[in-house]
């Protein structure tokens, strides 16, 4: 098991976890241009619309990870084998179980397939049903190995995972390149997927058998009655949040295609690329410190989880807040840059999307000590009202103002209920401080960010060169004074000083 420090283990999966994502990036991109130029629209759309719909049959996992994780901290921190085993045995039967539930409940939905992708072109409605078929098969296999790899970010280990999934995504990206060149075909392209998302994950299976091999030592090994009790308690909380999250997040697709069509669903889909990329990137940093995190509230006191809270979520605002002026700023100059104007959306729909993917990820650090505390109860229905209110609002916005409509929605449902709700929990229970100054700060968050746009849109309306030089002008804009105005707030804070030494143990790799 892992003996290194939380310091060092921190860096080390953030290090590598950023480097996995910054490739995975690169190769992504390259990867989508040539889609694009090789394939229709409608490919595009139906690729966003099945993920969809296979991440809404992921109901079925009823965020077990989450409980799995929470379960591991304290066998890891007392370096139980016994008990340790004893949890993986019991998980893997679970998710054995969940991965024939999803595969039975998607070979069901077959049947109706041609009524949720209505009218699409006789090459699309020809290979619909192996096309299905193949993203199924995607979403199934993985359920088979997820017990493992929480092992490994329990363990604070999460950067093994991160080498892996680079290493694999490059060679899967290399070949599909070339089968698309060659053959034009996307069937091909999710087959190479399909053989490389198993190949690394029979990896990641044979990595936990030589770091852990106390797990086939203690293979039989049962966990205790009154843990499997509170396991299905647990199971129950997080089984709403997680039908809430997706009814939330996986909607919009769907709505959106019924309102609109796949060519909408398509277009939407390159900007979801864009801003996953830069989500991804900084929720592996997060990842990458749920296990320090954990550890810190099985063995220190409150002040210095307060302490630690406190850098964190700062951490989370300003990779969050940097990303999105860029996103507001960049976004649809990358897109006409990078495929053409024919593939840009409106500007209000970008404030939408952008908007949306800041309130969502400032719940980050929020969330990740939501969970390592245990809190699964709180909140449990309120999330299922979000999902109701997103329904409900997606359905009236979305037929008179389309995608930004849908996008609205989706905010408005956030921003009256686990906004709110979720800071308060793992601030006033789990910290024992006032919500207020949590409060105070997110407001001072936003006035910034606020501020540095508008700064970063007068000076753009000045530029008079071409795209290319105009995009480097903003992109440097973006980069400096989002960064001076945080340094002239921050530069004296706790949180700040702290943020800058981890940024310096990364850069150099000291411990």
């Amino acid at each position: 098991m892992n003996q290194d420090s939380r310091i060092s283990n921190s860096i080390k999966n953030i290090s590598f976890g950023i480097l996995s994502q910054v490739v995975q990036m690169l190769f992504g991109f390259v990867t989508r241009t040539i889609f694009i130029k090789y394939l229709s629209v409608e490919y595009l759309g139906v690729n966003g619309l099945f993920t969809n719909i296979l991440s809404l049959l992921s109901l079925t996992e009823m965020g077990i990870s989450s409980v799995l994780l929470y379960s591991l901290y304290n066998s890891l921190a007392e370096k139980d084998e016994r008990k340790i085993a004893a949890l993986i045995n019991f998980f893997k039967v679970i998710y054995y179980k969940i991965a024939f539930i999803i595969g039975l409940i998607g070979l069901i939905l077959l049947f109706f397939l041609h009524h949720i992708v209505q009218n699409p072109s006789a090459p699309l409605e020809q290979d619909l049903y192996i096309i299905y078929l193949l993203f199924l098969f995607n979403t199934v296999s993985s359920y088979f190995f997820y017990y493992k790899i929480s092992l490994f970010n329990a363990d604070q280990n999460g950067y093994i995972i991160s080498i892996c999934n680079a290493i694999v995504f490059v060679l899967q990206n290399c070949v599909q390149i070339i089968a698309l060149v060659i053959f034009k075909n996307f069937i091909l392209y999710l087959i190479i997927q399909a053989f490389f998302q198993l190949l690394g994950n029979l990896i990641v299976s044979l990595l936990i058998n030589k770091y852990y091999p106390f797990l086939k030592k203690y293979k039989e090994e049962k966990i205790d009655i009154n843990v499997k009790k509170n396991i299905f308690s647990n199971v129950k909380s997080t089984a709403l949040v997680k039908i809430g999250g997706l009814l939330v997040n996986s909607t919009d697709n769907i709505i959106l295609n019924y309102f609109s069509g796949l060519a909408m669903v398509g277009l939407l889909s390159n900007y979801n690329l864009v801003i996953g990329l830069a989500s991804s990137l900084i929720v592996q940093v997060f990842s990458s410190l749920t296990g320090s995190i954990a550890n810190v509230n099985v063995t220190e006191d409150v002040e210095k989880r307060s302490a630690i809270f406190n850098s964190i979520n700062f951490a989370n605002f300003y990779l969050y807040g940097f990303f999105s002026i860029g996103i507001l700023v960049l976004i649809n100059d990358f897109i006409t840059i990078w495929i053409g104007t024919k593939y840009v959306l409106s500007f209000p729909v970008v404030v939408a999307l952008t908007f949306n993917f800041y309130m969502y990820g400032m719940q980050n650090a929020v969330w990740t000590y939501k969970s390592t505390f245990g809190f699964f109860k709180q909140g449990q229905y309120l999330v299922i009202l979000t999902a109701i209110i997103n329904l409900i609002l997606s359905f009236i916005l979305g037929k008179e103002l389309g995608l930004l409509g849908i996008l609205i929605a989706t905010a408005l449902a956030r921003l009256i209920t686990n906004a709110w709700y979720d800071p308060y929990i793992v601030i006033k229970l789990g910290l024992h401080k006032s919500p207020m100054e949590y409060l105070k700060k997110y407001l001072l968050y936003l006035v910034i960010l606020t501020t540095s746009f508008l700064i970063i849109s007068f000076i753009s309306n000045y530029l008079t060169f071409n795209q290319h030089v105009n995009f480097g002008y903003k992109l440097i804009l973006c980069l400096i004074v989002p960064n001076l105005f945080i340094y002239l707030c921050f530069k004296s804070s706790q949180e700040f000083r702290y943020f800058k030494l981890v940024l310096y143990f990364i850069i150099f790799k000291k411990k």
